[in-house]
């Protein structure tokens, strides 16, 4: 098992990240950072339960997925990205984004991932 928390990207549609980052690159930019803001705060060994909220950022959608907004972009479009923690191989899947209008679909769409994970 590694030491410090891993990303993968096995589950994330490429198209829609181009497309994403072409269209709104300062907000893209910032759920990365976001990313690994989170992920330090892991691997300094922070739960996830006391994570939700804290950062503000950082919010459980239910059955294990989390969603990672923008912070700190002036005038921004409201991005999530969509991330599943699985604690057991400290792995960080990067499941999906989107926008505000995409959400619902966003979110059911990575719930439906993370069964294939779990």
């Amino acid at each position: 098992m590694q030491e410090g928390w891993g990303i993968n990207l096995d589950y994330a549609s490429n198209s829609r990240f181009k497309r994403i980052q072409r269209n709104h690159k300062r907000e893209f930019v910032s759920c990365f950072n976001n990313l690994n803001k989170i992920k330090v705060l892991l691997e300094k060994g922070a739960k996830l339960s006391e994570l939700n909220y804290h950062p503000a950022f950082f919010r459980s959608e239910g059955k294990g997925l989390f969603r990672i907004g923008e912070s700190g972009v002036k005038s921004a479009k409201a991005l999530r990205l969509y991330v599943y923690p699985e604690t057991k191989t400290k792995i960080i899947y990067i499941l999906g984004i989107g926008t505000k209008e995409t959400q619902q679909e966003d979110i059911a769409a990575a719930k439906d991932v993370i069964k294939n994970i779990s």
